[in-house]
């Protein structure tokens, strides 16, 4: 796939092996607030790893060469049909505007399969990226625990209108 450059200089293109520990770091950068936040490597190689089993679009953001940004949009066999699971990763700081950019991006990917719902999970303790997915138009769907954090699942309809970039 060819790079992508948006209207914000920001370059989206396929992840290489090079860029896990980068997005891991992305990753910690962005639960930071957090008072005890996870370790994000086992997201990344997750990420990296995804099965075979299933369909995953994924896209770093790159501002003067630099990881800034990802984005992503999956589904796995034991997932219900249509349930496409959702993320995007930024600094906290970004999330207004690159943030928004990146979900463009992801209605553009969900829409693209087809997809009829998108999922997102988030640590409870990070309230400012739920209320960030609240005000792209995610509802809370229900409060789980992972690998002994509270997190919560929260869900959106197609056709994913309010993902469009504001910018």
């Amino acid at each position: 796939m060819n790079n992508v450059k948006n209207t914000d200089g920001i370059i989206l293109r396929q992840p290489r092996d090079e860029d896990w520990p980068a997005l891991a770091a992305l990753g910690n950068l962005a639960i930071s607030a957090m008072q005890v936040p996870p370790d994000q490597s086992p997201w990344a190689e997750n990420r990296r790893s995804f099965p075979p089993d299933g369909i995953q679009r994924h896209f770093v953001a790159l501002s003067d060469e630099r990881i800034v940004g990802y984005c992503a949009a999956e589904w796995r066999q034991k997932q219900a049909e249509g349930w496409f699971r959702v993320f995007v990763v930024v600094a906290p700081s970004d999330r207004a505007t690159l943030g928004r950019s990146l979900f463009a991006k992801v209605r553009e990917l969900l829409l693209d399969v087809s997809a009829s719902h998108a999922w997102m999970m988030e640590y409870e303790d990070d309230s400012g990226l739920l209320a960030f997915m609240q005000e792209v138009g995610f509802k809370y769907l229900r409060a789980v625990t992972v690998d002994g954090f509270r997190a919560i699942q929260m869900t959106m309809d197609s056709p994913f209108d309010s993902l469009r970039s504001t910018t």
